[in-house]
Order: C-alpha cells, then structure tokens, then sequence
C-alpha cells in the first residue's frame, strides 16, 4: 500500500521565512507579504522556487496588494506604492510561473479537488486586497465548487463553537456566509488564515477546520506548520497531468 500524501500548510508568514517538514503538498493560504512591496514577493518568489515539494499552491490575502489587479490599479496603487509603483502584472506572472496560484478556481491533484479564494470580509474605512462585503457574501462564495475536497480561504468562517468568534473594535472576524457555504459544500478540510489567533485544527460534522496562520498578535513567529496526510486515490499519472493542465 502506497504511502499516504503529506499535506503541508501555513498561512500569514508576512515576510517571514520557516523551516517545513517533509511533504508532498504544500499550501500558503495568503498574507505572504506586508503590502505586496517588490522586495517582498521577491523574496517569497524566491523561497517558493526552492521548497522540496511536488505541488506547491498558493492563494492570495489581502496583504498582498498586487494580486488584485483591478483594485490596485484603482486605490491600492496609491495607498501602498505610490512613490514606487510596483510592475504589479510582471510580479503576477513570476508567482504564477513557481506555483499553482488558485483564485476563486480550483486544481485537482492526485485525485483531490482543491478549490481556493484569496477573499477575507471588508474592514470598514480601512480598504486592502480581495475583501468581501457581508452584504454580498452569501451571493459571492456560492462560486465554492461542488464536490471540492479541500477548500482554501484568506478569511475564515464564522465559527464553528467559539473557533475564530472572538471579537475586535469593529466587528467579529469570521465570515458568516462563508461558514453557511462550507457546510453546504461539505469538503473534507476548509483551511484558511488572517486571524492571527485560534490557530490549529478543529472537527465538527465531517469537516476539518484548520487556521494554519503561524504569526501571533503581534506579528512573531507563534506556530509550526500545520501537516496531516491524505490517502492516496486511484487516478493514473496521466490523469492527473491532464487535470493540472486543464485547470
């Protein structure tokens, strides 16, 4: 019997470097960077490219500014970059070139679907990269597609039990619609970040929920990488070459 997949996770590294384990997957739920400054996504860039993994996926988070192309363009140009405009698309394509980058889109690897979404909820007066108004959740995350296996978020959900629904000045973290999705989904993991506290793996109705952020507070290096492993399915290699390359 084959071994099963080592599944690697971490979230919010804000341009900070750890040493992994082992795997075969390996995921960053977003908040790579500070403000998505060049340095920074070189930097990432960089340490991507020489990771030992055979999958390597990343999503966005609302740190990193230059993912979100029209928003950039727009009003986060100017917030973040305006004395040092960034050659946004250019560090788009280098990213994407080193990783399998998901944006509210989905891969299938080794006969697991993995769907993801950089999106987190909107912070009032305070404008950043992939936000969601909570009056258009419910509407934007039925875009969650059917039969994922694995789910991957920026934002987290709103709950399970007292999970990440810990209050701040101005407002609760998780996102209620978001959580009302996933459990009409069902996915074996929903895997997420941006909450800097709470870290760690619950259950409940089937579901894995994990937050994989690995900074505190604070923004100090708090957390280990989160691994679990996945069984292996039956899918031929060709398969899951002419799914990579589909998606």
């Amino acid at each position: 019997m084959e071994n099963p997949l080592t599944v690697v996770c971490i979230s919010d590294t804000h341009s900070k470097f750890v040493d992994l384990p082992p795997g075969d997957i390996f995921i960053h739920c977003g908040d790579f960077s500070n403000c998505g400054e060049y340095n920074e996504v070189q930097k990432f860039i960089s340490w991507i490219k020489q990771i030992p993994f055979k999958y390597k996926i990343v999503i966005g988070g609302n740190h990193d500014t230059f993912l979100d192309t029209e928003k950039y363009e727009k009003i986060l140009k100017d917030r973040f970059h305006k004395n040092q405009p960034l050659r946004h698309l250019e560090l788009q394509k280098e990213l994407k070139e080193n990783c399998i980058y998901l944006e509210n889109s989905s891969v299938n690897i080794e006969g697991y679907k993995i769907w993801g979404s950089p999106y987190s909820p909107t912070i009032p007066y305070n404008p950043w990269a992939f936000q969601v108004d909570s009056k258009d959740g419910e509407q934007f995350w039925k875009q969650i597609e059917e039969g994922s296996d694995i789910v991957l978020t920026h934002g987290a959900p709103l709950g399970p039990q007292s999970f990440v629904n810990y209050q701040y000045s101005q407002g609760e973290w998780g996102d209620e619609a978001l959580a009302k999705r996933i459990k009409e989904v069902k996915p074996l993991y929903h895997i997420f970040g941006h909450v800097h506290e709470n870290q760690g793996m619950i259950e409940e109705d089937g579901i894995k929920y994990i937050n994989c952020a690995i900074l505190d507070e604070a923004y100090r290096l708090s957390e280990e990488p989160f691994v679990f492993k996945l069984p292996r399915r039956v899918i031929s290699q060709k398969e899951n070459e002419d799914k990579l390359s589909q998606d």
